[in-house]
Order: structure tokens, then C-alpha cells, then sequence
């Protein structure tokens, strides 16, 4: 194999399949990025057995060939090569491959790149085209929200679900809950479910940042991995078996209590709430009514007994009952941290019922926070 690329265009595409390398494996082969010419392309691949990612770049084929080369150590040469081309050129026999840029040449020793492990191709199953902003938006909304461990694989994921005329992502921890819809014409006939991994929806969501194609999502027709297609970016998945639980049953469909609050202000408050709680069990209380808060207030506190305490009254608008509800300090700052909107809504059913927050005048996401119990 001899290829030349750009080096700028080499050194992007390998930082994006890097992201997929194992870490931590007993096959050496998974540790490293497999290069190979595929159509007049270079074709650069990794995987960790759960999600695998391939980029195809432009470049001069001068002779064909595949290698599998440890990934870190390619990545780091290649990004402190200067502007000029790269040449890569593989010894067959010893299986090492030379990198050559501008005055520097450099060889790294590879694995025969049939020890690299195959990756799913797309067969007939549900597909879809979405464009790339809502497709990351829907995902930066409700991944916060799976669960961080496997104790329970099914949170440990993101729930899709295509209906006929929607498109609707929800994510649960047991704790939180966060479901976004997006209204589309999907082309199937009736609903499928699947649940993706959370770590290749945050994968996902990286790749899309600086995309603007349009995304193609493939699922297998025997729902056993999720295909993410868009440009020369591929990424496939494996998806968590198991049944999501019902998450529409699990928004609350009334409230006694609306606040309506400026969410730069609420997100400022709650900050400063969260160096207090930190100290102590992690609590932010939020009231209404009551001594503490005006007609037109909300009262935003923590406190710590080594540490102190705080109170932070913000201006909001308030309908219905007199309330107050304790909150995790962190997932209160994770749910208003990606919230894009002017200002929030948090509806409330007393201290110990679940709060649904939600930007003002948007019914189509929904984040639902589970109430810590302390004493009034």
C-alpha cells in the first residue's frame, strides 16, 4: 500500500475514529486503527466491540493494501506533522508502515489487518434521513440523563423511538427522566423501538458538531445495531436488549404549582446554590410563597453544616399553590446546562412529587426530576 493525503484531512479523520479505540482489551489488534484503501479512498476504521467508527478521506492511491497500526501513536504523529502531504507506504512483509510529512519519516509497526474485526454492514431494516442540528440537539437533551453504569443496561441507553409521524429520544437513570419528540414523516408503518448505548450517543453527538450533511440512520432488520451514516463518516452500534420502560407514563400530566423563571438567572442561582450543597448532602431547595419569597419570587437555597448556607431570591412568575421541592443539586444543573431557551418552566405537585422542567411554550421536551426528602 502507498497512499498520499492531506495531512489536515489525515490528522481530522484519525482523531475521529481514535474516539472508538478500546481502551481496555485483551486483543491487541482492538487498540489499534485499521488503514486500507477502499474506491480510490483511504479507509481508516476502530472499534471496541460496541461501536465502531470509519472515515473515508480523499487521497492519491498508488498502490492498494491494509494494515492494522496502533492508534494512539498514529494519531499523535500525524497531528505534529506540518501542511505538507503525508505518504504512507507499507512494508507487506514486516507489516510496518512508514509515514513520511515534509522533512520528518517515521515507522510504526502494525497487525495484519485480518485480525481486525469485521464491522456490520447495513442491511434491509428501518432507515430514515434527519438533518444533523436536530438530530444533535435531540441527543445533547436526553443523554445527560441515562444512566453512568450497567447495573441496569436498559438505562444505560437512549431510547428510540420512530413512530409513523414522530421521531422521539427519552433517556431514564431511575432518578431523571428527559424525552424529546420531533415531528417527521418517518416512512414506517408502525412504531420501533430500540435503546443505544449512551457512550455512542455522546460519540455521535461529537461527530455531528462539525457536520452539516444530512444523517442517515439505519437499523438492522433484526434490531441488533444502529447505523449512523453521514458524508464519509460511518458509525455503527450495537444496541442494549431489553424493554425501556414506559417513559410517557412517566411524565406528570398535572401540576399545582408553575414557575416560570429567566433561565440565565436560575442557572446563576443554582450555581452558586450548588458550592453550599456540595458540602452537605447535595440538596438545592427551591420554595415558593412563605416569608423568603415574594408574589413574584422564587427562593433558591442550600446548606452545609461545615460549610454554611445560602438563599438567592430570583424574579419569576408564579401561579398556584405554595411550594417547595429539594432537588439533586447536580442533575438540577445538568438539565438547566443544556435547556436552550429563554427562559424555563418547572412544574411542581408539592415536595414530593416528581418536577417536570420544560423551556416556556415547548411541549415537546420534557425533563423530569425525582425529589430528594428532607424536612421543611
Amino acid at each position: 500500500m502507498k497512499v498520499i493525503c492531506v495531512q489536515e484531512n489525515l490528522s481530522k479523520a484519525l482523531s475521529v475514529v481514535n474516539r472508538a479505540v478500546a481502551t481496555r482489551s485483551s486483543l491487541p489488534v482492538l487498540a489499534n486503527i485499521l488503514v486500507a484503501t477502499e474506491n480510490s479512498m483511504l479507509k481508516l476504521s476502530a472499534t471496541n466491540m460496541e461501536i465502531s467508527t470509519t472515515v473515508l478521506i480523499g487521497c492519491k492511491v498508488e498502490s492498494e493494501g491494509a494494515v492494522t497500526i496502533p492508534a494512539r501513536q498514529m494519531t499523535e504523529l500525524v497531528s505534529q506533522l506540518g501542511a505538507e502531504p503525508v505518504e504512507l507506504s507499507l512494508d507487506e512483509d514486516t507489516l510496518e508502515l512508514a509515514i513520511a510529512g515534509g522533512s520528518y519519516r517515521s515507522t510504526l509497526k502494525g497487525i495484519t489487518a485480518e485480525d481486525f474485526p469485521s464491522v456490520p454492514a447495513a442491511d434491509a431494516g428501518t432507515s430514515l434521513k434527519i438533518a444533523p442540528g436536530f438530530l444533535k440537539e435531540m441527543i445533547d437533551l436526553t443523554v445527560v440523563a441515562a444512566a453512568t453504569d450497567d447495573s441496569r443496561p436498559v438505562l444505560a441507553g437512549v431510547c428510540l423511538t420512530i413512530k409513523p409521524d414522530e421521531i422521539v429520544f427519552a433517556a431514564a437513570d431511575g432518578y431523571r427522566l428527559a424525552v424529546k419528540h420531533l415531528e417527521a414523516d418517518t416512512g414506517v408503518d408502525s412504531d420501533v423501538q430500540v435503546i443505544i448505548p449512551r457512550s455512542s450517543m455522546l460519540e455521535i453527538s461529537r461527530i455531528l458538531a462539525d457536520l452539516e450533511e444530512e444523517v442517515e440512520l439505519i437499523i438492522s432488520a433484526q434490531n441488533t445495531h444502529v447505523i449512523f451514516r453521514v458524508g464519509n463518516t460511518e458509525v455503527v452500534s450495537l444496541l442494549v436488549e431489553g424493554q425501556f420502560p414506559n417513559h410517557e407514563q412517566l411524565v406528570p400530566s398535572d401540576h399545582q404549582t408553575r414557575i416560570v423563571v429567566s433561565t440565565e438567572e436560575m442557572v446563576k442561582a443554582s450555581r452558586i446554590a450548588a458550592i453550599f450543597a456540595r458540602g452537605g448532602s447535595n440538596v438545592i431547595r427551591v420554595q415558593t410563597g412563605g416569608e423568603e419569597a415574594g408574589p413574584n419570587q422564587i427562593v433558591v437555597s442550600s446548606r452545609s453544616a461545615d460549610l454554611g448556607e445560602n438563599t438567592g431570591q430570583v424574579e419569576a412568575m408564579v401561579e398556584g399553590d405554595d411550594t417547595f421541592i429539594a432537588f439533586n443539586a447536580r442533575f438540577l444543573g445538568d438539565c438547566l446546562s443544556i435547556v436552550n431557551a429563554e427562559e424555563i418552566e418547572i412544574l411542581l405537585s408539592g415536595a414530593t412529587s416528581p418536577g417536570l422542567l420544560r423551556p416556556r411554550d415547548d411541549l415537546t421536551y420534557s425533563h423530569v426530576i425525582m425529589p430528594m426528602h428532607m424536612v421543611r
